[in-house]
């Protein structure tokens, strides 16, 4: 008899998934493959002392473990879990069929219990596809990563466990976070703002962080969420779109440490697709000020004392907000001038530097998109580099603008990665005067006034 069975190993962060394989027959020969016998030693009496607890005889057949890929001898200690759970179909506790669909995990303690054992390395936010066929996962509580694309079952006792699989899976809805709403169409029933579109398409295409200012029902959401559909994918998987809400704070933004492991945050769940922070101003500030570092270096090393972990993730940032705190269009704006100050101080100097696109959407923009949809889409894919040459004109303009408007580097940098973009979309072959003046129009909030 073999019974076929899944593993969960979160210190193989780059395969956690493991076959795990029990032969019985006549016997008395214990044999493993693909992990240290000293080790699998170890594990078996483990799970002997916990299925007696249970009132469990131990198999007397011979027994041979197969686990594939091959273990280190302190990665079994996770394996013990399903081993018993295989043992347990040889003993005709449970039918074998139930387990071939399971991916479990975790390490028994000699009465039964279930835990994670401490082990030296941390799981990744990013969590590699499951093999083919599993449906449901078990293990103690907190075992597997929030992302797990099938039901999780927790259970502190190895009984427990034993419990629920004699059960029917529940009712899974996956949480697909990571993709947006469908956008069928784009942006075609969102009437003008045709400045906002073109430097969405910009930014979208050169990964340019931008942040949209303006009254409440202008669109601003709208367009975000259209805009997601502008980024090309390079897989078969939907690209990333995650919307955190602001009560989710520092550890919903960037990640946490939870019982040991590396829960990852909405940044480095949106790798690669379109991290979306509306109403920005709402964020913490340590929210607000963490995201700094991680737009500069696209890194966050989180150290903590139950452990650490590193993550590494390149999302196109959009953020949104109000232009003060009553959130009224400006002509019905309640505020009085201190308190657009208060308001508008939320967002340091430093923060808004890293949003090289900063649209201001009154809502009174008729104008539409010079390009359509589907030519935006394709224009925003398109692999040509930005024209490198500038007309002397255009770099006159720029570093007079540079001078007097006293730029930091970093928006100095901007404002010429803009305006080579804007002479892309304009389809020129260099630099003019207007593209540097369509560029300095968008780094407005870098300026006195803000």
């Amino acid at each position: 008899m073999v019974v076929h069975t899944w593993g969960f190993v979160q210190s193989r962060p780059g395969s956690p998934w493991v076959k795990v394989e029990l032969r019985a027959e006549p016997g008395a020969v214990f044999r493993v493959s693909g992990l240290p016998y000293a080790a699998a030693l170890s594990s078996f009496a483990r799970i002997r002392s916990a299925l007696q607890s249970m009132d469990v005889r131990w198999p007397g057949k011979a027994l041979t473990l197969h686990v594939h890929p091959a273990l280190r001898a302190g990665e079994i200690n996770e394996l013990d879990v399903p081993v018993a759970l295989a043992l347990l179909a040889i003993r005709k506790n449970l039918g074998p069929r139930s387990l071939s669909g399971l991916v479990s995990t975790g390490m028994l303690g000699l009465d039964g219990e279930t835990r994670l054992p401490q082990t030296p390395s941390i799981q990744g936010f990013r969590l590699p596809p499951p093999p083919q066929g599993i449906v449901r996962a078990m293990g103690p509580p907190d075992s597997f990563p929030a992302q797990t694309p099938f039901p999780v079952q927790e259970g502190r006792r190895l009984s427990e466990l034993l419990g629920l699989l004699k059960r029917p899976p529940p009712h899974f809805h996956p949480l697909n976070a990571s993709t947006a709403p469908p956008t069928e169409g784009g942006w075609a029933h969102i009437e003008g703002e045709g400045k906002a579109k073109t430097w969405l398409c910009i930014g979208a295409k050169f990964r340019l962080h931008a942040m949209l200012v303006g009254p409440p029902g202008v669109g601003k959401s709208s367009l975000v969420r259209a805009a997601h559909a502008l980024l090309p994918s390079g897989s078969s998987e939907p690209t990333p779109f995650l919307a955190p809400h602001p009560a989710g704070g520092v550890g919903g933004l960037l990640g946490s440490l939870r019982r040991g492991e590396a829960v990852p945050g909405a940044w480095a769940q949106a790798d690669r697709g379109m991290l979306f922070l509306d109403e920005f101003s709402e964020w913490t500030r340590p929210a607000r000020e963490s995201l700094r570092h991680i737009m500069d270096t696209g890194s966050l090393q989180l150290h903590r004392a139950e452990g650490s972990a590193h993550w590494a993730s390149d999302p196109w940032i959009v953020a949104a907000m109000n232009l003060c705190a009553c959130g009224q269009h400006p002509e019905r704006c309640a505020c009085d001038p201190a308190e657009k100050r208060r308001h508008r101080r939320k967002i340091s100097a430093p923060l808004l530097e890293r949003f090289p696109i900063q649209l201001d959407m009154g809502g009174n923009d008729p104008s539409e998109c010079p390009k359509a949809w589907e030519a935006c889409k394709a224009w925003v894919q398109d692999a040509r580099v930005p024209p490198g040459t500038w007309t002397e004109e255009a770099m006159q303009l720029a570093n007079t603008m540079e001078k007097r408007a006293m730029m930091s580097k970093r928006v100095h940098h901007h404002l010429r990665t803009l305006a080579a973009g804007h002479a892309q979309w304009k389809d020129r072959e260099h630099v003019l005067i207007d593209d540097v003046q369509a560029a300095f129009d968008v780094l407005w909030m870098n300026r006195s006034g803000w």
